[in-house]
């Protein structure tokens, strides 16, 4: 079972020299397990994720789960290879709108004039699944991605894979409030082998002009993986103007609350079966 990170900014891809060791492409990771493929967000990291996978396979299937529908969540989709062959299955899941289809949501920034091409070239995704909070999808006998409501503008979606082996929670594009730890987040995530968890501001940032904005701080994401008592914290959706440096110097601070802490970067690869025990 092996997690890959292929793209862990935030906001806006952030490319050149301060970014060369994190990364500089929006959110995108997956997940692979006894043939089953998990990818999480649809940033510009998915084109990445997207050669890798026409490199090492011929036909490909998976699960695409959406956090939500902001343009550095699904401005990858696109670009995302496998998904124009029509031999390879992909199932998307999203959270549902009250206006729009999943589908319709995605075609949107493919209508012209933003895009010479519509979602209909995109042969390779097969179902578009709008999901509510709270709602989980059973893969298989012994596979189910639970869900829980986030924090953040317009909404965004929590996930929560389950397989015999592993449990992986991805908490990205959410906001705890001022007085303390989402308590809804932290039994969501709680005993989870690894917890995912947004980091993009430092606490006095967040204090002084980013309340409200629906992210959250280095220091919540480490108090909310000991809070729930996972065994491994990553953090990600790093600031597009946070540079290599200061990314690692976050490092440093949050592991002064949650020793187990790592920085997800784009050549990150996590054998999970390595953190049994």
């Amino acid at each position: 079972m092996e997690l890959r990170f292929w793209g862990v900014r935030g906001s806006i891809p952030t490319p050149g020299p301060h970014a060369l060791a994190v990364g500089g492409n929006t959110m995108c990771l997956s997940i692979e397990r006894e043939g089953h493929l998990f990818i999480f967000d649809a940033g510009t990291g998915i084109a990445r994720l997207g050669r890798y996978l026409e490199e090492e396979r011929a036909d490909i299937a998976g699960c695409i789960f959406l956090s939500h529908y902001h343009w550095d969540h699904i401005q990858g989709l696109p670009f995302f290879a496998p998904a124009f062959r029509k031999q390879n299955r992909f199932h998307l899941y999203g959270q549902a709108s009250s206006r729009l289809t999943l589908h319709d949501i995605l075609a949107d920034q493919m209508q012209a004039p933003y895009f010479p091409i519509g979602m209909e070239t995109l042969e390779g995704l097969v179902t578009f699944n709008s999901l509510q909070a709270g709602e989980n999808v059973s893969v298989s006998d012994d596979i189910v991605v639970r869900t829980t409501a986030l924090n953040h503008p317009n909404g965004a979606l929590g996930y929560r894979l389950e397989t015999p082996e592993s449990t992986i929670c991805v908490i990205t594009d959410h906001e705890h409030p001022k007085d303390g730890l989402d308590a809804s987040v932290v039994a969501f995530a709680q005993g989870a082998k690894v917890l995912i968890h947004e980091a993009p501001y430092h606490p006095e940032e967040k204090l002084a002009a980013k309340a409200g904005w629906g992210h959250s701080t280095w220091e919540e994401a480490a108090l909310t993986a000991k809070a729930a008592g996972v065994d491994r914290l990553f953090l990600i959706h790093h600031d597009p103007e946070r540079s290599d440096t200061e990314v690692f110097d976050i490092l440093s601070m949050a592991r002064n609350i949650f020793p187990a802490t790592d920085v997800a970067t784009e050549s990150t690869v996590v054998d999970l079966s390595e953190l049994d025990g």
